[in-house]
């Protein structure tokens, strides 16, 4: 089948969906609707459908041979055999034969008859792409289906309904990405420029290897136009220059095969492949001999080339000419901030330089929110290796909360909005913790309130605040401030204010961070009632933002919680805040 005869399998798998035939069957949406809008994202779920068919193609490289081999192998059998009666082989050759077909025969009689077996001919090979095209339904398709139906009636209530919540545990997918303004921005930039290296910058967990694979699979592509030849690869914490750049040479080559590019391009890629996982030796010999009368003469030439192993130099020089002769090649660098904001990431990036500038050439690369600083502050005449080596930083930002429902909508169907806000404003705006606080909130039970499953998420957390706090305070010298603190902590309920006035300033940090963790959670319980009956944007993306200081910098997230519990007129304002 060709990728339109899988997308329309995929649909028609995607609609036989529990939740979303429900929600048919309801009145709620109708089928044709649905169609309809998965035919509209068509080409999302393509591009989704094609970097997942890499991956099970990766995983089975070999798949597709398997099954002609085994049925060569089945038909031969009988001709060995005859052979082996006919010709005078001898008897093992007869016994070899017999016991083969017995095995063959037992494979296929295995396959065909216990109910239930598989295929064993076919299984090898079409597995893979089974996977590959449900994938397609279950990564590719649903996550369209779910956002459309969830577009048609925004769910409200204080009850948590049932509701599906197998779109969150299977790993999120492509075509979840929602557009953001940092994407928009760097899909102009590769539209606008012949080449370029760019730095997508932003704390961990805010979603840029998200971005980088939407960006490669095609998310940001312009209709109608060639696709971009893409490759993703993840920069090592452990490096080597030589091998990082041979590792990412290969990625290319691998590519430019699978697409099929030009048969000279692929010839060139192939090629390349082989010089970089060996090092060729050739060797070639002439000899002579002569005798006579038990005299005899000899005569023998020989001379061998082994090649080495080229210098980093000679790499960049091949890297450089191959890219260049492919045309518009992107090519995405995730994780970089893993190794750091400091002197080794410094090194990484000025190696990297080498293969920078290559004209259709455009570098993606993630880094850590100091890339970012240091670009700004060449503005002022300080110059770093950030800023010389890239063309433009791009902030990541954190989801509002307007983002983070449209992401969960196609995740989850029927989740209410009231929940919805209680995972955003525990997740911080963070898209990685969003869908882990979403399946806090879609553990328990149906019918269970707001306000409990608001009690039990901070219950847990109050918990390992607590936790936390105690194992960090067992490693500081201050007997009196760590017995006092661990008492405060063992208390319930937890009351950190004016606990330890001591000197110990490691010991009042953590108190200080306890407190303003604790205090955002009383927030959050407090807020999260079941008489909340609406929400407000500003307000939930102001106590998110409140979240994502009390962990780091608590006076300034008790500040923010104040202004927020001042605008919320149901709320007074905290007390004073921890010394």
């Amino acid at each position: 089948m060709d990728e339109t005869q899988v997308f329309e399998w995929a649909l028609s798998v995607g609609l036989q969906d529990n939740e979303i035939r429900r929600q048919i069957d309801a009145g709620l949406i109708t089928e044709r609707d649905l169609r309809e809008s998965a035919r509209r994202a068509q080409s999302d779920i393509l591009a989704t459908a094609r970097s997942e068919q890499e991956t099970f193609e990766a995983v089975n490289p070999f798949a597709p041979f398997v099954l002609w081999a085994a049925r060569i192998a089945v038909a031969l059998v009988p001709v060995v055999a005859g052979l082996g009666f006919v010709l005078p082989f001898g008897w093992w050759w007869i016994v070899a034969t017999v016991v083969t077909a017995l095995v063959l025969f037992f494979l296929v009689a295995v396959d065909l008859w216990i109910p239930g077996g598989k295929r064993f001919l076919a299984s090898y090979p079409n597995r893979a792409r089974a996977d590959w095209m449900f994938a397609m339904a279950e990564r590719g398709v649903l996550p369209v289906l779910r956002a459309e139906v969830n577009s048609v009636d925004v769910t409200r209530g204080t009850t948590l309904p049932f509701t599906d919540s197998k779109g969150l545990f299977g790993g999120t997918p492509l075509v979840a990405h929602q557009r953001t303004l940092a994407g928009e921005r760097l899909a102009e930039l590769v539209r606008s420029v012949n080449g370029g290296s760019f730095a997508l910058a932003g704390p961990r967990g805010v979603g840029k290897t998200n971005l980088l694979r939407a960006f490669c699979a095609g998310t940001y592509a312009v209709p109608d136009q060639p696709e971009d030849l893409t490759v993703l690869a993840s920069a090592p914490v452990e490096y080597v220059p030589r091998e990082f750049l041979l590792h990412l040479y290969a990625e290319i080559c691998r590519a430019v095969i699978a697409r099929g590019n030009a048969p000279h391009l692929v010839k060139a890629a192939k090629s390349g492949l082989v010089s970089i996982a060996y090092v060729q030796t050739r060797s070639n010999e002439v000899s002579g001999k002569y005798g006579f009368k038990g005299a005899e003469i000899s005569l023998k030439r020989g001379d061998s080339m082994a090649g080495r192993a080229p210098t980093y130099p000679e790499v960049v020089n091949d890297f450089r000419a191959f890219v260049q002769a492919l045309g518009r090649v992107v090519i995405a660098i995730d994780e970089i901030d893993r190794i750091g904001a400091g002197e080794q990431a410094r090194r990484f990036l000025s190696e990297l330089k080498a293969i920078f500038d290559i004209p259709g050439c455009y570098y993606l690369v993630s880094v850590s929110t100091e890339a970012q600083h240091d670009f700004e502050l060449s503005g002022m005449g300080l110059r770093s290796v950030f800023d010389s080596s890239f063309d433009e930083v791009i902030r990541v930002d954190y989801l509002d909360f307007d983002l983070a429902r449209r992401l969960l909508g196609r995740l989850v169907i029927g989740l209410p909005e009231q929940f919805a806000a209680l995972a955003y404003v525990f997740s911080g705006g963070l898209a990685r913790q969003l869908i882990r606080a979403a399946r806090d909130v879609l553990r328990h039970k149906e019918g269970t309130t707001l306000s409990e499953v608001a009690r039990t998420l901070a219950n847990d957390e109050l918990y390992r605040v607590c936790e936390t706090t105690s194992d960090a305070l067992t490693a500081l010298d201050d007997p009196e401030g760590v017995t006092t603190l661990l008492r405060a902590l063992m208390s319930r309920p937890v009351d950190l204010q004016g606990v330890y006035q001591g000197e110990s300033k490691a010991v009042r940090e953590l108190r200080d961070l306890a407190a303003a963790r604790i205090r955002f959670l009383e927030v959050v319980v407090e807020i999260f009632t079941d008489g909340l009956d609406e929400v407000l944007l500003d307000d939930l993306d102001a106590l998110a933002r409140a979240r994502r200081y009390v962990g780091s910098n608590p006076v300034t997230g008790l500040a923010l919680l104040e202004e927020f519990s001042a605008a919320w007129t149901a709320r007074p304002a905290p007390t004073r805040p921890p010394r």
